[in-house]
């Protein structure tokens, strides 16, 4: 996991390779509307993506993460399909569904059965680089690669090829620096049941960095958004006493938060300092909200693997999901 990290960005580098040599287009196609599917580690990449096109894409994006899918679904729908290991039970009947309404189908894999439909049925797809065992660390491949099937189906513009490519150099340079403060993150989490808090633009980027806490260091986490907590959880911060003085508050932030949403943050700062611990501040670095999202993957993905060293357990392995997997293979 440590060597999966540390190659985040040549990761980038090599996606962006694939990503420009894809054939993705189709004559006559007349794209409505956009559905991505995928769980886990490949379905992350479909919410940050979600999220960074949000008001500049002219059609919905919807995520869809499961066996079914929408009733819109239709010929008209680009229908993207993401998933390493290309076996994902979820995904490949949400295609079999998909099929059925004779979609627009992408797959984005590097194998396994939902390369052998691709090629059975004759689907675009993009092939990612196999033999990796962790998917939660090819989330570079998985964003740029649902980017470029944006791209090369008309429905954005080129800029995020710069902006990964910036964001590549700026990681590169400051990759000492993102490690030691990671370390120092890590250390305050270290025993503290983590709440990450955001504006509602960062959910996805706060759920990746949720799941890479419960995968890598084997910690349990949540995540909500503000404005809608302070409509609801804001006043469950009562009781248990004794849990909320095991709480840390980690607050994310960009330069794209709502200003009355930091406003709303700041308020509730003193709220959560009276009844947890002094909150640690997580800033975005980056020109676009993209390569913002790429160092607050990188410098999470750290946080998470310095937590499981000190939680003293190996980040690679995700025991529990093995298990589940090989129950469920039992039951046909």
């Amino acid at each position: 996991m440590k060597k999966l990290i540390d190659g985040f960005t040549r990761q980038l580098g090599e996606a962006l390779k694939i990503g420009a040599a894809a054939d993705l287009a189709r004559q006559g196609s007349d794209i409505r509307n956009v559905l991505i599917t995928g769980m886990g580690g490949s379905g992350i990449g479909a919410n940050l993506v979600e999220s960074l096109t949000f008001g500049r894409i002219p059609i919905p994006i919807t995520v869809c993460k499961g066996y079914n899918i929408p009733q819109f679904v239709s010929p008209h729908t680009l229908f993207i399909a993401c998933s390493y290991s290309g076996n994902t039970e979820e995904t490949l009947s949400a295609i079999q569904k998909a099929i059925l309404k004779r979609s627009h189908i992408i797959c984005i894999t590097s194998g396994g059965k939902m390369l052998e439909l691709a090629k059975e049925y004759n689907f675009l797809y993009i092939k990612l680089p196999e033999g990796y065992a962790s998917p939660r660390a090819m989330i570079g491949f998985q964003v740029v690669s649902l980017l470029y099937a944006l791209y090369h189906t008309n429905l954005i513009g080129a800029a995020f090829i710069k902006e990964t490519e910036n964001a590549m150099e700026y990681l590169d340079r400051g990759e000492k620096a993102i490690q030691a403060e990671a370390e120092i993150i890590a250390k305050k989490l270290k025993g503290k049941l983590p709440f990450i808090y955001c504006d509602g633009r960062l959910l996805a980027m706060a759920s990746r960095f949720q799941q890479q806490l419960n995968e890598n260091s084997k910690q349990i986490a949540h995540v909500n958004t503000f404005p809608e907590m302070n409509h609801n959880e804001i006043v469950g911060w009562q009781f248990p006493e004794n849990v909320l003085q095991q709480v840390q508050v980690v607050y994310l932030y960009s330069d794209h938060d709502h200003d009355r949403v930091e406003k709303r943050m700041e308020i509730c700062r003193d709220i959560f300092e009276k009844k947890s611990n002094p909150i640690i501040d997580i800033v975005a670095q980056g020109a676009s909200l993209l390569e913002q999202y790429y160092y607050l993957i990188h410098l999470t993905d750290w946080i998470s693997y310095f937590l499981a060293r000190e939680n003293n357990v190996d980040p690679d392995p995700v025991t529990t999901i093995d298990y589940l997997k090989g129950e469920l293979a039992k039951i046909r």
